[in-house]
């Protein structure tokens, strides 16, 4: 049976604070150190559950501060609940095209994170509602410098995403692939292709006329299946060293009908260009996040 440890609260909150000193970081970087949830070490920082012994122990080495004025018990240890493969449909095909656009998946700690820029609050908003709603756990938005990052820790997400859909673990160049489930079905394919384009692409006017659709990635054999993919679906594309471009209006204006992107960095340039009315923006917006 788990041993667990019981202090004083003055006890507990100088063994955190001590701890967070000597690692020389903000709670955000602290927590991770023990391969628990934010919402749990912060559960044993205010003392509303007992400390495992072996976080106490691990705590205390870290802090340096010798506490001899505590209790040890043992109880019944909470059960992890266990994230159970989620059903493949429209949603997860997007969030795996999330995770190979923007994304960044390691089996150091077993993380899973997207990284946005900071004006796209909206969008790690949405992101952020899919993501819970389809994983059934929490993320944490983090708001650092010019940049949001979503992320989550769990080893039963990390094994998910790797064996079942063959996602890169650690540096995505030369390993990334469409995960072939999502070629079983043509609405998973777009909505793959809509994640994707929300992280990795980018709506722009060249020789202040021309609108260009484009999808970067440095990883050149997957920018080559992405752009096959594309052809299939009717579009006419270009490739580059690490780009493809979408240039002819009526295959753009196709692509906003049919992939129905969900960045409003990508509504807004859209509706400037074709003076679409405003409601337009939202309505896809609020579509996406229903």
């Amino acid at each position: 049976m788990p041993i667990f440890v019981k202090l004083t609260k003055e006890d507990r909150i100088r063994l955190f604070k001590e701890a967070k000193k000597n690692l020389n970081g903000p709670w955000n970087k602290v927590y991770p150190q023990f391969n628990i949830s934010k919402s749990m070490f912060f559960n044993y920082l205010s003392g509303k559950y007992d400390i495992p012994q072996d976080i106490f122990l691990n705590l205390k080495k870290i802090a340096k501060f010798n506490i001899s004025n505590y209790k040890q018990f043992n109880k019944n240890k909470f059960i992890k609940k266990e994230i159970k493969n989620p059903i493949m449909d429209s949603h997860l095909a997007e969030i795996l095209g999330v995770l190979n656009g923007d994304g960044y998946i390691s089996d150091i700690k077993y993380e899973i994170s997207v990284v946005l820029s900071s004006y796209e609050k909206n969008y790690a908003l949405y992101l952020k509602n899919m993501f819970e709603k389809k994983f059934k756990t929490h993320f944490n938005l983090i708001i650092q410098p010019g940049k949001i990052r979503l992320k989550t820790y769990s080893t039963d997400i990390f094994k998910i995403l790797t064996s079942n859909y063959n996602l890169p673990n650690g540096k995505k160049k030369g390993k990334l692939a469409i995960p072939k489930q999502v070629f079983t079905n043509r609405i998973w394919l777009i909505s793959y292709l809509r994640g994707l384009f929300d992280t990795d692409g980018s709506f722009y006017i060249r020789r202040k006329k021309d609108p260009v659709i484009e999808i970067s990635s440095a990883d050149k054999r997957f920018l080559n299946e992405v752009k096959d993919t594309l052809i299939h679906l009717g579009f006419n594309t270009s490739i580059g060293t690490n780009k493809i471009s979408i240039y002819r209006k009526e295959d753009i204006i196709k692509f906003f009908n049919l992939i129905k992107p969900a960045n409003s960095k990508h509504l807004k340039k859209h509706q400037s260009y074709f003076n679409l009315g405003a409601g337009s923006i939202m309505a896809s917006i609020s579509a996406f996040q229903a």
